[in-house]
Order: C-alpha cells, then sequence, then structure tokens
C-alpha cells in the first residue's frame, strides 16, 4: 500500500466510528452474519456476531477477533471487513461487543473477553458442523489487541472461566498497547484509573505459558508507539514481531481490506502465522 494511501485512509479512520462504518461498506458491501447478537453475557453489550467460511470449509477453526476504540466505543458491525479476509482464508470469525468506559473501568472488558472464548469453546462443542473443538485463536486491533494479549497474560481471567491458555492457540496483534503505564493520556486514565501496573501491563506479567504472538505494529504509529510491541516481543517467547515501515495506527487494520489499502506486508504474516498454529483442513 502506498504511503499517501495508507495517510488518507488512516486520517478517514481516525475521524471517527461513522467513517470506519463507510470504509467497512466501501470494503465489503452488504457482507452479514451468519449468527447475529449471540448473548454471552446478561448486559446489552455482551452480544456477538459469528461468521462462517463456505460450506466446503466447514467445519472451521476460530478467530475470535476484538476491535479497538480506547475502550469506550466501538460496534462489532463496523468489522465484517476482517471478519471477511479471514473468512476468505477458510476460518470462522466471532465478533463480540463488549462492555465500555465510562460505564465500567479495567477489568471489565478483559473479564468480557475471558467470556466470550468461553462462551466460544461451549458453541463450537455444541455445533461442531461449523465449527471445530479445537484451541482459538484470538487477534484485535489497538485496544483490541490488549484486551486479546491481557486475557492470556494474567490467567486470573481465563482461570475464571474455566480455562487456561492451553485452549488459545496463538494471538495476532495488530498495533496494541502493552507497556503504556504510566496513564498519561485520557484514554488510559480513564479506562485504568489508579490501577497498579503489575495488574494492567501484559509487559508486567510473567509470560512463559504465552501462546505465540505475532505482533505488527506501524513505524509511523504515534497512537501507541511501536515500542510496545517491541517491548512485549523481548518479554514473550515464541513472538514473532514485524515492523511495517510508512504505517500508522489504523494502516496495519486498513490492510486487511480488499481495495486500495490492501498491504501484504501485513496480509502475508498473518496468512503464515495462522497456516503454522492454526491450519485449515479443508
Amino acid at each position: 500500500m502506498t504511503l499517501a494511501a495508507n495517510s488518507i485512509i488512516s486520517v478517514i479512520l481516525l475521524a471517527g466510528c461513522d467513517k470506519l462504518g463507510a470504509f467497512n461498506q466501501w470494503q465489503t458491501g452488504d457482507y452479514q452474519p451468519d449468527i447475529h447478537d449471540l448473548p454471552y453475557g446478561s448486559d446489552t453489550r455482551q452480544v456477538l456476531d459469528v461468521y462462517l467460511p463456505s460450506s466446503s470449509a466447514q467445519p472451521a477453526p476460530l478467530i475470535i477477533w476484538f476491535y479497538g476504540g480506547s475502550w469506550d466505543s466501538g460496534n462489532k458491525a463496523k468489522y465484517a471487513f476482517v471478519a471477511k479476509r479471514f473468512n476468505e482464508l477458510g476460518y470462522a470469525v466471532a465478533i463480540p461487543d463488549y462492555r465500555l468506559v465510562p460505564k465500567i473501568h479495567f477489568p471489565a472488558f478483559i473479564e468480557d473477553a475471558a467470556s466470550v472464548i468461553a462462551f466460544m469453546k461451549d458453541y463450537a462443542a455444541s455445533n461442531p458442523d461449523q465449527l471445530t473443538d479445537e484451541p482459538v485463536m484470538l487477534a484485535g486491533h489497538s485496544a483490541g489487541a490488549y484486551n486479546a494479549v491481557q486475557v492470556v497474560a494474567d490467567p486470573t481471567y481465563l482461570k475464571a472461566v474455566g480455562l487456561n491458555s492451553q485452549h488459545i492457540v496463538g494471538i495476532i496483534g495488530l498495533s496494541g498497547p502493552y507497556d503504556f503505564h504510566p496513564y498519561d493520556v485520557s484514554a488510559t486514565e480513564i479506562a485504568f484509573g489508579n490501577t497498579p501496573a503489575h495488574q494492567s501491563q501484559p509487559v508486567e506479567m510473567d509470560l512463559t505459558h504465552m501462546p505465540p504472538l505475532l505482533l505488527i505494529t506501524g513505524t509511523r504509529d504515534t497512537t501507541v508507539l511501536p515500542r510496545n510491541s517491541r517491548r512485549l516481543a523481548t518479554l514473550a517467547p515464541k513472538t514473532n514481531l514485524i515492523e511495517i515501515k510508512d504505517t500508522g495506527h489504523a494502516g496495519t487494520l486498513t490492510a486487511l481490506g480488499f481495495y486500495l489499502t490492501t498491504d501484504q506486508a501485513v496480509l502475508d504474516p498473518v496468512t503464515a502465522f495462522l497456516s503454522t498454529n492454526l491450519p485449515t483442513e479443508n
């Protein structure tokens, strides 16, 4: 993807969620989930969509996608382009909404991530014609990448829902914050308050139990600095760090799109990571 295209799309995405909806519509048209609004909890935000690949690819291994938005915004319907990309690779995709700041604060959104994983494990067991009953891949962008990493980095969350890191085959983190204490921007100040670093920061955890990680960051990211991915990569075993030149914060996300923004520098390592750690059988 050219720097000009990257810059244009990044500005559009960072301008607001309505622009993300327009981007999603442009990329996927009327691409819809196969299962809408499955409740995984009692809150109105605790619902998820499931996108299935073609029938010939079912039962399919599962990717759970956590979107970003500074933990205070987001809408699962605006990430159909992510689901379509993974569907075309032969994967089923679950995209949850989760509770948001300021109604809740850390660690509620991590607890929601754990609940989603447990719910989808049970769903797979009950729907063997759709999903394979095996460990899942977690993936996310920005705050969603943090959710995907932190829910495994701190074993407390998976343990609370009867799971452990063995139920996670790998994690794909795009432009994620993993080392952001002290909280010096409003988004983290509001979401995390006075939470000590040893409770909130993936880089402060014992990471010896972590599954393989693919961390992708853009060298021009001024929203979540590349040092976050670099630091986590030095601490977690089995980590592949990819730095994309001339790419900003939104560029690693829009790279998953299909028109203008597609970037093989992101797609190729993602595809290779999936093939190695969660191969399809069809």
